[in-house]
């Protein structure tokens, strides 16, 4: 999550929530939340200040980054994911159905 790829980066570059919160001019109080995963989406902008503060790309923090082969994160969890979805049969993609339905109910229950 962008939370925790704030939080690796920042103690990297050795920096406290206070520095980048100030660098970034942003609130400490909501950066913290973002690191904890309790916001979990930030506007554009404020990744962008944080990303500039952190002296990285805004879509490192956002897990878009490129692999050698030209492809993000994300399309290579695409990728990943399609692979086995062709081969599962009718009852599996049910299975697989009602999981992510159990995921977005309890993410939408915080």
């Amino acid at each position: 999550m962008i939370g925790d790829r704030i939080r690796t980066i920042r103690v990297e570059k050795r920096m406290t929530l206070s520095n980048l919160a100030e660098k970034a001019n942003v609130t400490k109080s909501y950066l913290s939340n973002i690191e904890r995963n309790i916001s979990t989406n930030p506007t554009i902008e404020f990744v962008e200040k944080v990303a500039l503060a952190l002296n990285v790309k805004p879509e490192s923090l956002l897990g878009w980054e490129k692999d050698e082969d030209g492809f993000s994160s994300l399309e290579n969890s695409f990728s990943y994911v399609k692979k086995f979805l062709l081969a599962m049969d009718n009852e599996q993609l049910v299975e697989l159905k009602d999981y992510i339905d159990f995921i977005l109910w309890k993410r939408n229950r915080k």
